[in-house]
């Protein structure tokens, strides 16, 4: 019994044993299994985690547009009234500082604008200079032959052209007896000086002016502007014996304007001077003109359709633009007699004929079609004056152009087939002078 016993033990100690084991393995297999690299893994590589951030481009900073700019320093040699005797060769300088941001390029130049040139130079070569920095600028001069006060007055000039800064001078006295003269003496009253400087552009298309003036018993000054001449500006120059004035002003009708600045003493008296300023039209003409007048817009490519007639031609444009407004399908007609008229075109195709059949034209002339044929058919005015077409029309590309207006009547160009240009006045009334057009 014992050793049955004994047997009995060991096989239940076994089975226990047994039972751990298996009871084990689980747990064994799950520890093997549940690698924890896996999710870290997982996670190194995805994108959500950013080891290296994206650089952001810096934005480039848009360039500033330069100003030229001009500043009287100093006189280094012939101060004011410094006297010389008659025919003395002598040499101004000028000590200058280049105010503007604008560096003065090679090619800028100082420019005799008025006064006695004393046997000097009309243009002085500047040296090339950097905004901010300083140079001496001079002119080899004479003093004239006869007796009196002189001056001659100076103003520096861009490469393109462009005045700059303000007016310099010099001024000299000859010593001696002037000789007398017979003429009546001066009423006092005289405008010494008056200039126009472009300071600055003003976006879109305008300009800041700066005026300066010096008058001689004056007892009022005031400057008209013309850049416009039916409703011009005007503004009053205070004090009128010498100022400066600044104004900005929008636009201008016309190319480099004049800018005229009146001077009236206490009896009435008036005298005048002008001053051109430099300044371009905002717009291009499409051909090329010596009319000082300003495009309004820029021009028009489109389309076109031209047929000449016995007393005149009609010409079709498919479609032109003046700035936001856009004028489709459009009949010009031009008259022999220098007058044109503007008209819809409304042939509409598939539902109007193209020509009339009853109607025969003479031998060698046509009967219009399409939408000029429609016009000259229902408008009787058009077909007397007119008459028959002398060709079958042909289309072409053109280009047309409507000119800035200060009142009705607005110019407006267009280029016919064979390449001249034809002016016309009056787009916004529908008719009016027009040049000629055999």
């Amino acid at each position: 019994m014992m050793k049955k016993a004994s047997i009995q033990a060991i096989a239940i100690a076994a089975c226990f044993l047994l039972l751990a084991v298996l009871a084990c393995r689980p747990i064994v297999t799950i520890v093997v299994t549940a690698t924890p690299t896996l999710p870290i893994l997982a996670e190194a590589t995805t994108p959500a985690i950013i080891t290296t951030p994206t650089e952001t481009p810096t934005p480039q900073p848009t360039a500033a547009v330069c100003t030229l700019g001009a500043r009287w320093v100093a006189d280094v040699t012939v101060p004011d009234n410094t006297p010389f005797a008659p025919g003395t060769a002598f040499v101004k300088t000028w000590r200058v500082h280049n105010s503007g941001t604008c560096d003065w390029k090679p090619g800028t130049k100082l420019v005799f604008i008025s006064g006695d040139p004393m046997g000097g130079p009309a243009t002085v070569d500047v040296p090339a200079l950097a905004a901010g920095a300083q140079t001496d600028i001079s002119v080899n001069l004479t003093a004239p032959a006869a007796p009196g006060t002189y001056r001659a007055n100076y103003q520096f000039q861009a490469p393109d052209g462009t005045r700059f800064g303000p007016i310099i001078w010099v001024r000299i006295v000859v010593p001696g007896t002037p000789t007398p003269t017979i003429a009546p003496p001066p009423t006092g009253l005289a405008i010494l000086l008056f200039s126009a400087e472009v300071v600055q552009d003003i976006t879109p298309a305008g300009k800041r002016i700066r005026f300066y003036w010096r008058t001689q018993g004056a007892t009022s000054t005031g400057i008209w502007s013309g850049t416009q001449t039916r409703f011009p500006k005007y503004w009053e120059a205070t004090p009128p014996s010498e100022g400066t004035l600044i104004v900005d002003v929008e636009t201008t009708f016309y190319r480099d304007p004049v800018m005229t600045l009146v001077a009236r003493d206490a009896a009435g008296n008036e005298v005048r001077a002008t001053a051109v300023v430099p300044w371009a039209c905002q717009y291009h003409w499409f051909f090329p003109t010596d009319n000082r007048a300003c495009p309004a817009y820029e021009a028009s490519t489109t389309w076109a359709a031209e047929e000449p007639f016995e007393r005149g031609r009609m010409i079709w444009l498919q479609e032109v633009r003046t700035g936001t407004a856009v004028y489709q399908k459009v009949i010009l007609v031009f008259y022999n007699g220098g007058h044109f008229e503007k008209h819809p075109d409304t042939f509409v195709e598939g539902v109007d004929p193209e020509s009339d059949p009853a109607i025969v034209p003479p031998p060698g002339l046509y009967q219009p079609i399409r939408g000029f044929g429609k016009l000259w058919r229902t408008n009787t005015s058009v077909r007397d004056r007119l008459g028959w077409a002398t060709a079958s029309e042909q289309g072409f590309h053109t280009q047309w152009q409507m000119q800035m207006a200060e009142s009705i009547g607005i110019p407006f160009y267009v280029r016919r087939m064979d390449g001249r240009i034809i002016r016309a006045a009056g787009w916004d009334t529908g008719s009016g002078a027009g040049e000629g057009a055999p």
